[in-house]
């Protein structure tokens, strides 16, 4: 694993790459769940592996791809977990209000008395990230949030995520949702992050065929150019024995 890159407090970074490019290993280090073999990991410029467990818990908040709560959980009790890790910094009244706050900006608030298993799988995701923001943390880690999501979905999650106003760090394998969510964007290959910086800079026609070997068009949509992925092959003629 290769990774050197600084993100300033605010920023929503997206890290993208093939499969088997390093991307949920990144995702753990930053976690703190591994530990690195060598290098460091800082945040405010305190070495991750010198900050107390229970004080990461209250500065750092991560949603696994394979979150699978209690069905049987309501909505509202599952959120309220998140806010386990800082119970004691608040009063009751602070948590009802907080917790309040963020279904109401999750967009679950009629669901709030609902079971788990009610949920569509957008809905659900969008329980999982109002529980990390229960915690109130300063870095926001999130592994695949639109993963297995329609289209429309993604767009709620993305445009959930955008509005918060926390530093961000998601995997994200859309590349054409990228430019509209998030601010910068590490490519990653062969377990290293080969490119990092601003999304507009770092995600180009080139750099996007060398990491992934497909094209990435800009074409003009109105007032805008909206990014479009071409990933057609070579067909292989009808009766040629692929194996050779």
């Amino acid at each position: 694993m290769g990774a050197d890159f600084a993100l300033d407090r605010g920023a929503i970074l997206a890290i993208a790459g093939p499969n088997g490019a390093g991307k949920s290993t990144l995702m753990r280090l930053l976690a703190g769940t591994v530990a690195p073999t060598s290098g460091s990991i800082t945040l405010d410029g305190q070495q991750l592996s010198e900050i107390k467990l229970d004080e990461r818990a209250r500065q750092i908040a991560f949603v696994s791809q394979n979150e699978v709560p209690d069905g049987r959980l309501q909505v509202r009790d599952y959120v309220e977990l998140g806010q386990m890790p800082i119970w004691h910094e608040y009063s009751r009244d602070d948590h009802k209000n907080a917790l309040d706050q963020v279904l109401k900006l999750a967009q679950l608030e009629d669901k709030a008395d609902f079971p788990i298993a009610c949920l569509s799988g957008g809905e659900r995701q969008r329980a999982h990230i109002a529980r990390a923001l229960a915690q109130r943390p300063r870095l926001l880690l999130l592994d695949e949030p639109t993963n297995h999501l329609d289209p429309e979905a993604k767009g709620r999650i993305l445009s959930l995520i955008s509005t918060l106003g926390v530093t961000i760090i998601m995997i994200l394998h859309d590349l054409v949702l990228i430019p509209e969510f998030a601010s910068h964007v590490a490519l990653m290959k062969n377990g290293r992050v080969s490119q990092f910086g601003l999304t507009d800079d770092v995600l180009t026609s080139q750099a996007v065929r060398s990491t992934f070997g497909v094209d990435y068009l800009l074409l003009p949509h109105g007032s805008r150019c909206v990014p479009v992925l071409d990933i057609r092959k070579t067909p292989v003629p009808l009766g040629r024995n692929q194996d050779k």
